[in-house]
């Protein structure tokens, strides 16, 4: 069976979310009425026929299989308290049904923070691209660029954008970085060391970026990281000198402390390229899908 495409597959489904839904609607997508109302018209043979909280212990959520019957339902951790991380955990489980259920032959996926650090047999790493169709589904690319077109950096652009997708502010950094020119990283730490780092594709492409999986990395002493704050000023960005992140290069750093989880989200801006991009490998435009289900969209019926 040929591979499958996470972004085409989101696509798949906000193309029919545009055209049935209102404006004033569109915005945060509500996966679980996606699951139920609009994934049947993709497939009825093994259907996703449940969504259930559970409690569980260091897993965010799952896609599972019933032993008997050609049925699937969706898990997750009822101890997350932040309804965006819900949203998308049962956006990324969508993944794992819209993408991988067929192709891998897996009857159960589990998914926490060490699972998405792993490839599978196969060198693909499934979580990523279940996170890659979750965020595309909630955060469409259009609708994302047309928020932060022309717009400075800020952490307060960021909560208006997790607000807008009912996501945590983390995801939405993560999309900005997916999207801009600039050179830029973004990183999470907890007491003075970084639990992960990424950075745009033109900072990396100039050599900047944190080796965060090969590397126990250190946050600066002086940075606004290091100091834990939750200021206006450090949401807002503090221009530092060279030294103190990069030697040689001036770094405008913006950063968010969170007392309820201890940690620290930074968002570090270097010299501007100006501008947003979809990914390199990938158009929109060129990947419209001509299917049973994008011409029931195109003969003028609404799912909803």
């Amino acid at each position: 069976m040929q591979k499958k495409h996470p972004i085409k597959e989101a696509i798949r489904i906000h193309q029919i979310l545009d055209a049935g839904l209102s404006s004033d609607k569109r915005y945060p997508v509500n996966v679980t009425t996606v699951v139920r109302e609009l994934i049947p018209l993709f497939n009825r043979e093994d259907p996703i026929v449940e969504i259930q909280g559970v409690d569980f212990s260091g897993i965010d959520g799952a896609l599972i299989r019933h032993p008997e019957k050609s049925e699937w339902k969706i898990v997750f951790n009822n101890n997350v308290d932040h309804p965006g991380r819900v949203n998308f955990t049962i956006a990324h489980e969508l993944g794992h049904y819209m993408v991988h259920r067929h192709n891998l032959g897996k009857t159960e996926f589990k998914c926490g923070e060490q699972d998405m650090l792993d490839e599978n047999d196969s060198g693909i790493n499934i979580e990523s691209e279940a996170n890659e169709f979750a965020a595309n589904l909630l955060m469409p690319n259009h609708d994302f660029r047309a928020q932060i077109e022309k717009q400075k950096f800020s952490i307060d652009l960021m909560q208006h954008c997790a607000n807008r997708y009912d996501v945590s502010l983390t995801a939405a950094v993560l999309k900005w970085l997916n999207l801009t020119n600039k050179r830029a990283i973004g990183l999470l730490s907890e007491e003075g060391f970084m639990h992960w780092s990424k950075s745009s594709g033109s900072a990396y492409r100039s050599g900047r970026y944190f080796a965060t999986k090969q590397d126990c990395v250190e946050v600066p002493e002086f940075s606004l990281a290091a100091q834990e704050q939750n200021s206006t000023e450090a949401r807002d960005g503090v221009r530092h000198g060279p030294g103190i992140w990069f030697p040689g290069e001036e770094v405008i750093e913006h950063s968010i402390y969170s007392k309820e989880y201890g940690k620290t989200l930074t968002v570090l801006v270097l010299d501007d390229a100006g501008g947003y991009s979809d990914p390199d490998d990938f158009n929109e435009d060129d990947e419209l899908l001509t299917d049973s289900y994008t011409n029931f969209i195109n003969n003028g019926q609404n799912p909803y």
